[in-house]
């Protein structure tokens, strides 16, 4: 048997088996050692080492999920879905070259749901930023899209980048949801106790099993072969998760975490303000913000109020509002041409203002 190696100039080769024979052939870099016996064994020191090479720059490698020219886009889902409800738009953003990923946040779709004493909005709000950042390794600034409650879980990602990282962010949208509190008094007296198995033997199982938990017949059925699918194995997996939808509600939508969220913002606004003259009289973030609202008569947003869509523009005057009124709850579903249309009127300013002013230079309007 031969063996083919990379030598340095002085070899010492040590055998340290009686019935081995051995011989190395040379050639100004490379030796061939022939190995004979029933037993290969042996210690090789080496005296001297080549010259260290240069390093050479690693080319960045452009994806579907990461352009040089565009920043990605973030997607995150709401109450009782995933990924999947992305699937469209991120097809239509990828046939028109805009990078972009969807991510199931903890407990929902295909990611584990931790430990429940974790669950609340800043930790979904990490999860977020190390799954885009270090399991992605998607490059700053980034796009973050947030439905419904994944629209709370946006807004605490934003002040976690308005105090920690100015420049994580190009641009954030939350799709249809204000700050207002949800009431959770049915949810009262529940334990903390997990014990949802997304896993089932079949789709009659797994539908049988989302049933008993509340959810009606015909929405479940709605759900086969997309939130509730047959994985390769045989088996069928459930996107959708009572625990994590029962801890959403209580944490998420039934807390007043969005609103503590906004105050953030509002406080770097008014830090970014002092003393900047230009600043004072149109204060901004690092990063422009949206909020989409659904028709009046399928929104879940109150218009009037405290922590209300208006309320949320007083409080950031720099926010962008638009209303969609021909869609419903889900405007990246009912009204998916116009959604992606608006998105990417967003994208592309996020990119022009990245390439021409840098993330932390004064703002143009965003557009509206």
């Amino acid at each position: 048997r031969t063996l083919a190696v990379e030598w340095p100039r002085a070899v010492l080769l040590c055998p340290v088996c009686s019935g081995m024979w051995w011989s190395v052939f040379r050639t100004t870099r490379r030796a061939a050692v022939a190995l004979g016996g029933s037993t290969v064994c042996g210690t090789v020191a080496l005296s001297s080492f080549p010259a260290t090479k240069p390093r050479k720059e690693i080319p960045r490698i452009a994806s579907s999920v990461s352009s040089p020219h565009l920043p990605t886009t973030v997607l995150v889902h709401g109450l009782d879905s995933s990924k999947q409800t992305w699937s469209a738009v991120l097809a239509e953003l990828t046939a028109q070259g805009y990078p972009a990923v969807a991510i199931d946040l903890r407990g929902h779709g295909e990611s584990d749901l931790g430990d429940v004493a974790d669950f609340a909005p800043e930790a979904l709000a990490r999860d977020v930023v190390r799954a885009v950042e270090q399991d992605l390794s998607i490059a700053r600034p980034w796009v973050l899209v947030g439905h419904s409650m994944g629209g709370r879980v946006a807004m605490r990602v934003a002040a976690i980048a308005a105090l920690e990282a100015p420049d994580m962010l190009a641009a954030v949208v939350v799709e249809d949801m204000d700050a207002v509190v949800r009431p959770t008094d049915d949810l009262h007296g529940q334990s903390d106790a997990v014990g949802f198995d997304r896993r089932f033997a079949s789709a009659d199982e797994a539908r049988a099993a989302l049933v008993r938990h509340g959810y009606a017949p015909d929405r479940v059925l709605a759900w086969l072969g997309a939130r509730v699918r047959r994985l390769p194995d045989g088996s069928w997996w459930s996107d959708v998760n009572p625990d994590a939808k029962r801890f959403a509600r209580e944490r998420v939508l039934g807390s007043a975490d969005a609103d503590r969220a906004w105050t953030v913002l509002e406080s770097v606004c008014r830090q970014r303000a002092s003393g900047d003259e230009t600043a004072a009289t149109s204060p901004s973030l690092p990063f422009d913000v949206h909020l989409w609202v659904a028709a009046d008569a399928e929104t879940c947003c109150h218009w009037a109020g405290p922590r209300s869509v208006s309320n949320l523009q007083d409080r950031l005057p720099g926010t962008s509002v638009a209303r969609f009124d021909a869609a419903g709850h889900s405007i990246h579903n009912t009204a998916r041409p116009e959604f992606v249309a608006h998105l990417i009127g967003v994208i592309n300013h996020a990119a022009r203002t990245k390439l021409l002013l840098g993330n932390d230079a004064p703002r143009p309007p965003p557009p509206r």
